[in-house]
């Protein structure tokens, strides 16, 4: 069972990451689309585009489904992948469901794409979750943009974190969304600005959840066969990129099962 996962960059890893840790039989297709990248500054137009012709990329890779992993491009252009392709599609939403459950001083900060923060959908499920609760939508340009570009723009991300950090701690934030796939990457540089008095929540186990029940409705015989094996075999990692290969190198040292990578290679879209 072969599975297609794809970000603007690296960020989509934490998805494919924990897809890999709970599930590591399934074979892995992760595409950075970096050549259009940033998602973040690019309109809806130019994103339903783009996200079908991944979606045709996918299909050529023979993969069961599809795993969206990218906050901008799901409240984009999922729709559009969706109407292109008969394989599932699974998109990512921002946790904001357990971050008001989990709140206890009722202040939640979004942080967020500058395309998602000021999404339909984003607001839609905030107005849907929040009650009582304070809401305080952030966004940034550059931040995703410059995970992508790590460890050399290590200086400017902690400083966009810390500028950040300091509005939230204002605030009294005491949960913080992470609502692009790239931010949990850098986890710890918000933990370290927060402190221990702010939950920071992200969605991947979420996505790893849902992406197993689509797989099981799509293809029932093959999960049950797949799935009473006495001894499971390990599947494979193969990491894409339409920049060329220069960022492949940087892909592998966010993957955290590198060792099971079989084929790094730039794809044309």
């Amino acid at each position: 069972m072969k599975i297609g996962v794809m970000d603007s960059g690296a960020g989509g890893l934490t998805i494919l990451n924990a897809i890999r840790k709970k599930y590591p039989f399934l074979d892995l297709v992760y595409l950075a689309d970096d050549d259009f990248a940033p998602y973040g500054n690019k309109t809806i137009a130019q994103l339903q585009e783009r996200l079908v012709k991944v979606g045709r990329f996918f299909e050529k890779e023979n993969v069961q489904a599809i795993v969206v992993a990218c906050n901008t491009a799901t409240v984009a252009a999922i729709d559009a992948l969706r109407e292109s392709t008969s394989l599932p599609v699974i998109g990512v939403e921002p946790a904001v469901k357990p971050a008001f459950r989990i709140s206890k001083q009722r202040n939640v900060a979004v942080l967020a794409t500058p395309v998602t923060a000021q999404s339909k959908r984003l607001n839609q499920l905030i107005d849907l979750w929040k009650a009582d609760s304070q809401v305080f939508i952030m966004s940034s340009q550059s931040l995703a943009f410059d995970i992508d570009a790590w460890p050399e723009s290590e200086v400017k991300i902690k400083h966009t974190i810390h500028a950040l950090c300091d509005v939230m701690l204002e605030k009294k934030v005491d949960t913080l969304v992470l609502a692009c796939t790239h931010y949990p990457l850098v986890k710890h540089l918000f933990e370290q600005a927060l402190g221990k008095g702010c939950e920071i929540i992200e969605p991947s186990e979420g996505v790893t959840a849902q992406l197993m029940r689509r797989l099981e409705e799509s293809y029932p015989a093959e999960m049950t066969a797949l799935l009473s094996c006495a001894v499971l075999q390990k599947g494979v990692i193969e990491l894409c990129s339409t920049l060329g290969v220069k960022n492949l190198p940087r892909l592998t040292s966010w993957t955290a099962d590198s060792q099971s990578i079989t084929d790094q290679k730039h794809v044309h879209i």
